[in-house]
């Protein structure tokens, strides 16, 4: 809190004003302000200037942005992929000047946010979720007001509802052959080859894989960032997965890179960026839009196609039982129903 006190090194009679202001990087700096006739003119400027920020009124949402970044320490690859998503879907406030970017502004964004068909609901979510973060950032280091507390996510409607696609061995081998990041490339063909959820992959440490038993053991996961990382959903979801020869000479490669994480290195891979390539891969591939979860489907179908057991099926993507695959994947299992139809037509 600021204070005022008579100044010990003037020769004649005066206050100075004690106080704090928030450096760049969020700390608190200690400041003196001599000279002042009276206690009352040294308290009235240590009030004033009591937390003020050497980051001026005028910097704008991206210049805010990028000092969030330094100060989380996020790796470059998410940083370039929040900002590249920044300038192109909110090009309207993020090169504004933070104090101008209104409750107003913000929602003047979000209706034509909303508007916009070419952007998913979870992709406007995410949105929403950079700029609050933005705001909830400029509010505890540097005390700007937070005008994001305005914005609400939006609703999924029916439009939004994912049907399961499917891609065959031979479309996902053509799509990957347009992937040339060698730690991308690795967790798609992971993914495919494995059936493991997206959050439970990039989850994984290098210490997690046994090439004793040659599995690997799936014990947690995570959803956006590494500050989610928790145990796995339900008990049925922690399991060893064996690994075919093809995944254990893909990963081989990024058991030798610095870190921890096998599909990274100090920080896990970018969903963001995950999902980015994976989209590009497609349209490379002309191959139909599906999302990353649609790997998981695709191992399954894979599995029955070849005649795999339900139970073992159930097991090795982390279901709770048999039945719950059954319910999951029924349209799969149901359109596999020709043998059964053709040995009740033969009695």
């Amino acid at each position: 809190m600021a204070t005022a006190r008579k100044s010990s090194t003037s020769k004649k009679v005066s206050w100075e004003a004690r106080y704090y202001v928030r450096k760049p990087d969020g700390s608190l700096a200690y400041k003196i302000k001599k000279g002042f006739s009276t206690k009352s003119e040294a308290q009235a400027y240590g009030i004033a200037h009591e937390h003020e920020s050497s980051v001026s009124s005028s910097t704008t949402m991206l210049q805010m942005f990028e000092l969030m970044s330094q100060s989380n320490n996020a790796s470059k690859t998410t940083t370039d992929t929040r900002r590249n998503r920044l300038l192109k879907y909110a090009d309207t406030i993020i090169n504004q000047p933070m104090n101008r970017v209104t409750k107003a502004v913000l929602q003047a964004w979000r209706s034509d946010l909303e508007a916009d068909d070419r952007i998913a609901t979870a992709t406007k979510n995410d949105l929403i979720g950079f700029v609050k973060q933005i705001f909830v950032f400029a509010y505890n280091t540097y005390d700007f007001y937070d005008s994001a507390k305005v914005l609400k996510p939006f609703k999924k409607t029916l439009d939004d509802s994912h049907e399961m696609h499917i891609i065959t061995p031979e479309d996902f081998n053509r799509m990957i052959d347009f992937e040339t990041d060698e730690i991308i490339k690795a967790i798609l063909i992971f993914m495919f080859r494995t059936g493991c959820r997206k959050g439970e992959a990039r989850a994984l440490y290098k210490e997690d894989y046994d090439p004793g038993s040659k599995s690997v053991h799936i014990y947690k996961s995570m959803r956006r960032y590494e500050s989610s990382l928790k145990t796995t959903k339900t008990a049925g979801s922690v399991r060893r997965i064996p690994l075919d020869d093809k995944t254990i000479e893909i990963i081989k490669p990024l058991l030798k890179r610095h870190g921890k994480w096998l599909f990274g290195d100090t920080t896990t891979v970018c969903l963001s960026t995950l999902q980015d390539h994976f989209k590009a891969d497609l349209r490379a591939a002309e191959l139909p839009d599906m999302r990353l979860h649609d790997l998981r489907h695709s191992h399954v179908s894979l599995l029955w196609a070849n005649h795999v057991p339900v139970p073992e099926i159930s097991k090795r993507i982390g279901h709770s039982s048999p039945a719950q695959t059954m319910q999951t994947y029924a349209h799969i299992f149901d359109n596999n129903q020709s043998a059964t139809l053709a040995v009740l037509n033969s009695f």
